[in-house]
Formats: C-alpha cells, sequence, structure tokens
C-alpha cells in the first residue's frame, strides 16, 4: 500500500508488528513504584504515560491484550524532545525523530497537503507497535509525553510514592479576551488567521520571549494575535497541586463582523475559532 496516497484518519488505521529501531539494554535501574499521569486512546491503541519514584517516565501501550512497557527515560531528554517535535509538526525538519530505545516518530506526506505521523513505541524485550495518526493525534500523544516529563521534574519524593494516579488540572482561560482587529485589513476587508506558540508560566501569564507566531495568512494578523497573548490571564495547569508552565499553540481566527471572546479551553489545541 502506498502510504503516500491514503489519508489518515483520527484513529488508528494500521498496526504493523515490526521492530523498526534498534534496541539496546535499558541504562535505567528498573523501579517498582509507579504513578499513571495520563492516558489517551487512539482507536483501539491505548497508551499510558507513568512516573517512577526515581523521576524517571516510561510509556505503557496496549492493543486489545497485547502490551507493551517502553525503557525508561529521563525527564530532561523527554521534554526537549517532545517540544522539538512539537514546533516542527507544520513543516518537520527530519524524517525520522527518535527518543532513546523508547520511540520514534515519522512523519510522511499522507496527501499532496496533509502530514500523517507514524508513531512506533517498543518496549525492553525487542517488540515494538505502530500506529498511523494524524496532526490531532501526535498533538494528544506529545502532550501526554509533556505530563510525564514536567510530572518527574515537579513532584516531590513522597508524591511520587503515593498510590494512585497522579492528579492533574488543565490549563484554562482566567476570564475571556477580546482581541482588536487590525485596521488595514478591517479597511481591506481581509479576513485570515494566524497560530500562536507560547509557555504559559506559573503565574498563569504567557512568558514574552516565548511567544512565536508559526504562520499567519498576513503579517498584520501575526501582530494582532501575538499582541493579544501578551494580554490573556490563565489558570495555570497542575500536577498534584503545583503550578505548572505548559507550552500552548493557539489559533486565532480573523472574520470580519464575527470575532468573538477567546473561551476557556484545553491544550494544545488546533482548527481555528468557529
Amino acid at each position: 500500500m502506498n502510504l503516500s496516497r491514503k489519508t489518515v484518519s483520527r484513529v488508528v488505521i494500521m498496526l504493523l508488528f515490526a521492530v523498526p529501531i534498534t534496541l539496546s539494554p535499558p541504562d535505567l535501574f528498573a523501579q517498582t513504584n509507579w504513578r499513571e499521569v495520563r492516558s489517551i486512546r487512539l482507536g483501539r491503541f491505548r497508551v499510558r504515560v507513568d512516573v517512577s519514584s526515581a523521576h524517571t517516565v516510561r510509556l505503557f501501550s496496549q492493543l486489545d491484550t497485547s502490551r507493551i512497557t517502553s525503557d525508561e527515560m529521563g525527564p530532561d531528554s523527554l521534554k526537549v524532545w517532545q517540544e522539538t517535535l512539537f514546533a516542527q509538526l507544520d513543516k518537520p525538519t527530519r524524517t525520522k525523530y527518535v527518543l532513546g530505545n523508547a520511540v520514534l516518530v515519522e512523519p510522511y506526506a499522507a496527501d499532496s497537503s496533509t502530514i500523517g505521523y507514524a508513531i512506533t513505541v517498543a518496549d525492553t524485550g525487542g517488540a515494538a507497535r505502530t500506529v498511523l495518526t494524524d496532526k490531532g493525534g501526535i498533538e494528544e500523544f506529545l502532550d501526554l509525553l509533556a505530563k510525564g516529563a514536567v510530572a518527574a521534574q515537579t513532584l516531590t519524593d513522597a508524591e511520587l510514592k503515593r498510590p494512585g494516579p497522579v492528579n492533574g488540572k488543565p490549563i484554562a482561560l482566567a476570564k475571556s479576551v477580546n482581541f482588536v482587529y487590525p485596521r488595514t485589513a478591517r479597511l481591506a476587508g481581509l479576513s485570515g488567521s494566524a497560530l500562536v506558540q507560547f509557555v504559559v508560566d506559573t503565574s498563569g501569564r504567557a512568558k514574552p520571549e516565548s511567544i512565536t507566531c508559526l504562520q499567519a495568512t498576513y503579517k498584520d494578523f501575526a501582530d494582532a494575535a501575538t499582541a493579544v497573548v501578551r494580554t490573556m490571564e490563565f489558570t495555570p495547569a497542575e500536577l498534584e497541586g503545583h503550578k505548572i508552565e505548559q507550552l500552548v499553540q493557539y489559533p486565532i481566527d480573523f472574520k470580519l463582523n464575527a470575532i468573538l471572546p477567546i473561551k476557556p479551553f484545553e491544550v494544545p489545541r488546533r482548527g481555528g475559532r468557529r
């Protein structure tokens, strides 16, 4: 089957029982104390991120009765890898994004205008599972990894040893925001959109140095979108009561006579405002 000519849906459309990456013995000592941080489902394929009492992270994935447990991963390298791929989803710079012996992500052309993603998760015994998904699916997967890395970096030793899943609270806007339509675009009768990326810190504000417009229909829309992000006030995301930073990619649509306040949301999120 020629994958480059197939449009990938949100759910799993293929599972490959192969080993596309070379595995080596784990570098980290296996831990017995683990807490679930977050889990997601991609069709019949489910994946969960856990954090250990040694501040390491692993993935547990399942397809029906088939289960895979990945190598343990350090949170620092996991966070760097996750942020790199997340920032390049629209324009990948690599054909393979490899995270140790645990995860491999391969972007590919699903059709002439759509990027698909093959996510391979491997275990310590040499088995692997691959799932094909779209941008929405890879965003959920990367947010899953981000939560695991932050939990390992943030939670105390005592908190990591508690039983049961880690309690989390998603980020949300503290209040609605109205933004100013660019004057030149309004006079010209132009509509458009912008996608802005930024980090919300533990005070609930976007870090100024992190605000970047990844794409925009016109420069005026990019300027207006980044300006409104600087005024936003958030209720920070939390893990076990700890306020945490959150990487956000947020779309804003500029439509004449149809501008609505921005409403509370979970992140990451794309797709524009309606």
